[in-house]
């Protein structure tokens, strides 16, 4: 399932759980997709472990729950060693691209839009730039009235959370210190800001006092 497809099936899910819930007086706590995804990732990580040792055995000793559910989907085991295997592809970053895991910041919300990042260890600040101007547009300039995908969401927090406005109107987002730089970035879209490497977003200078 795609992000968006998760969003409409939560959505979904909590208006049943609603309903259901009043009928007994009860409060309703509404899922969330991304937390859903991102404990999805955990299990299938697990599961994909499981598999990989021949490993079955729950607590109790039991091998039913995890044989029953691990065999549920279609895994191939990998061969030992094996760089280009299915299995062994890298886990330190998602599908959009984005770092799962970092030492010393939080990751990026999870998902991106594609693009922005590249293997988690590459920005593309061209990409990141075109997003916001498209994410804008779809907004203010011309909203439809549905929900922002599950992207757009993860966008607007990465982005009002690393955003900074000076005096003077200008927009900065500071950058990822463990990314590596799109080698195509021009050199006047990067400045230093309290000792720490950021990049100019005119775009928003123009059209949003953040």
């Amino acid at each position: 399932m795609t992000p968006r497809q998760w969003a409409v099936a939560t959505e979904t899910y909590n208006r049943r759980l609603e309903k259901k819930n009043r009928a007994i007086g009860l409060e309703t706590v509404k899922k969330n997709p991304q937390a859903l995804l991102r404990k999805l990732g955990e299990i299938e990580v697990a599961m994909m472990n499981r598999v990989a040792k021949n490993d079955f055995k729950s607590r109790s000793g039991s091998e039913t729950f995890w044989r029953r559910h691990c065999h549920i989907i279609e895994l191939v085991k990998a061969e030992p060693g094996k760089k280009n295997s299915g299995y062994n592809h890298r886990r330190s970053f998602c599908a959009d691209g984005a770092k799962q895991v970092s030492k010393n910041e939080p990751p990026p919300p999870w998902p991106q839009p594609p693009g922005i990042f590249s293997e988690g260890k590459r920005f593309h600040p061209r990409a990141f730039l075109e997003t916001i101007k498209q994410i804008y547009e779809q907004v203010f300039l011309r909203p439809s009235g549905e929900s922002p995908a599950l992207e757009q969401e993860a966008f607007a927090m990465m982005l009002l959370d690393r955003s900074t406005t000076l005096e003077e109107g200008t927009v900065l987002f500071k950058l990822y210190q463990e990314l590596e730089i799109d080698e195509s970035t021009p050199d006047a879209l990067l400045t230093v800001h309290n000792g720490i490497k950021h990049l100019r977003v005119e775009y928003l200078q123009e059209h949003w006092d953040l």
